[in-house]
């Protein structure tokens, strides 16, 4: 692999990780309501996630899952109600009164990912950029995780910790709630504009 291959590469999954997206703005919204440490479970959740994501696309998997028009339909069925599910929670965790409000859980951060045909699309063509035949498969994933794993963890905190600034600067509870429903209808926004025009199946 040449190193204007992998500079190519580094480069996708920057613009990939780092732009505001489901997991980003979960991250942030979470930070925004509880703080950023309230946020670190979930964060594991979706790291663990999408290393699982990636290592099923490394081993060739993700481009036969998202051809196949009934998994299409699978993901953006539950891909939609999954965000809606976090939507509604994040909203309810600003209006709860103080410490009643369920944090976000390990578990809950898990499925962020896996559930997102963005996430699908982004690692099948960053593996895609990056597969060299001349190489070992095991050589490639050893490069191809890692790189988007450092990443993601990178991005997600980020936004994360930006979010717990709003809240930390913020003082009108008022203006808070109203930060974290624009986050919040932002974050909808987004998922449906990724599964709109995403056709899985061709």
């Amino acid at each position: 692999m040449s190193l204007d291959t992998y500079a190519a590469f580094v480069l996708f999954v920057i613009v990939m990780t780092g732009t505001p997206g489901v997991g980003n703005l979960t991250m942030m919204a979470i930070g925004q309501a509880t703080g950023f440490r309230s946020a670190l479970p979930f964060l594991a959740g979706t790291t663990v996630g999408m290393v699982g994501l990636n290592a099923l696309v490394g081993l060739g998997l993700g481009g036969l899952f998202m051809a196949s028009p009934g998994a299409a339909l699978v993901m953006k069925v539950g891909g939609m109600g999954y965000i809606l599910y976090l939507a509604w929670k994040l909203l309810r965790m600003r209006l709860a009164e103080p410490g009643a409000a369920r944090r976000f859980s390990f578990v809950e951060g898990v499925f962020i990912h896996p559930l997102n045909p963005k996430s699908w699309a982004m690692s099948v063509v960053g593996f895609s950029q990056l597969a060299d035949p001349s190489l070992p498969l095991a050589i490639e994933m050893a490069i191809f995780i890692p790189t988007f794993l450092v990443f993601q963890v990178s991005f997600h905190s980020l936004w994360g910790w930006a979010g717990s600034m709003l809240l930390h600067t913020l003082r009108s509870p008022r203006v808070l709630a109203g930060v974290n429903v624009a986050l919040v209808v932002i974050m909808v926004g987004a998922t449906l504009y990724a599964l709109v025009p995403v056709s899985l199946g061709g």
